[in-house]
């Protein structure tokens, strides 16, 4: 039998009244993205506890009203906040070998599939919950600013420690690059995670000529020299820092790469290649046919295509 619909199921269970819902459609041919148990929770036509407890049931979903106390893990370990963002989703627990990640819509096939298929390639299975998207929108906002905050806080203080915290917060995150641009009024940082940019502060025009010192001097570049310029950071044991500057109208930016030493080597089955040897071997053998291995930059392609021709001797 077909389901009612869910404001039907609500006004049956007495969480809401037919005006309630009348509110809410008209709220909604305003705003036709949001869904009707976000509208009910915007305007607090019904308590938040019962209204998604409801609608985990109406829906067959485990839920969650989701705050950021309840986040106990860095999500950005696990995948970007740009993912997060397109799919409306957070990872806020992580035990054993299950991630349990929180989506604004369940039904998005799409963005769950995602989400599944990231938390796989590191071993995790999804375990899947409900929560409003203003509680998604919250908790994504308080993760972002940290990254942030830590750097604002930093510039407060000398140019090295700004530096330092700029380079070590892009470790943490697992950036591949981190992009330092003078702009018109200020002085943008970005971090390449999982191929997208990510602005994470934005600092005042007046330390600009302090940074591009700071950056020449550690880069081994010529202080006086505005012309483009290569460099290497070795003040870090685990990571060399490739370094190019590059003049714009706005003074000189940087572009900072971050390669890791000593990687290890990622199993193919780590990735998410079917833990099959007989597979792997066949998809190997075909004839006129073409194997790609590809990732991102400083992810040690060749070490592994020397790994997977290995295994298949």
């Amino acid at each position: 039998m077909a389901k009612a619909p869910i404001g039907v199921e609500l006004v049956k269970r007495g969480l809401v009244t037919e005006a309630n819902i009348n509110q809410a459609i008209a709220y909604q041919k305003e705003h036709p993205n949001k869904k009707l148990g976000d509208i009910l929770n915007i305007l607090n036509l019904c308590p938040q506890k019962g209204l998604i407890k409801a609608m985990g049931e109406i829906l067959g979903e485990k839920v969650i009203i989701l705050r950021p106390d309840n986040v106990n893990v860095d999500m950005t370990q696990y995948f970007s906040m740009d993912v997060a963002k397109a799919c409306k989703a957070v990872l806020y627990e992580v035990i054993g070998n299950r991630a349990k990640v929180c989506f604004a819509d369940t039904s998005n096939r799409r963005a769950i599939e995602q989400i599944r298929l990231i938390l796989l390639n590191k071993g995790l299975t999804l375990d899947k919950y409900l929560t409003f998207e203003t509680n998604i929108d919250n908790v994504l906002e308080s993760l972002e600013g940290k990254a942030g905050d830590s750097i604002q806080t930093s510039g407060a203080g000398d140019v090295t420690g700004l530096i330092d915290t700029i380079l070590k917060t892009a470790m943490e995150k697992r950036a591949s690059d981190v992009h330092i641009e003078p702009l018109e009024n200020s002085i943008r940082v970005r971090y390449r995670i999982d191929g997208e940019l990510v602005t994470v502060a934005n600092l005042d025009k007046d330390r600009q000529s302090q940074i591009i010192g700071r950056l020449k001097a550690i880069s081994n570049m010529h202080q006086e020299k505005q012309e483009s310029q290569d460099g290497r950071i070795l003040l870090y044991p685990e990571y060399n820092i490739r370094v190019s500057s590059q003049r714009n109208v706005c003074g000189e930016k940087f572009c900072l790469r971050l390669l890791k030493k000593n990687a290890g080597i990622k199993n193919i089955f780590d990735l998410g290649f079917p833990k099959d040897e007989r597979l792997l071997k066949a998809s190997f053998d075909k004839r006129n046919s073409i194997t790609v291995v590809a990732a991102p930059t400083g992810e040690r392609k060749n070490n592994n295509i020397i790994f997977y021709f290995r295994l298949l001797k």
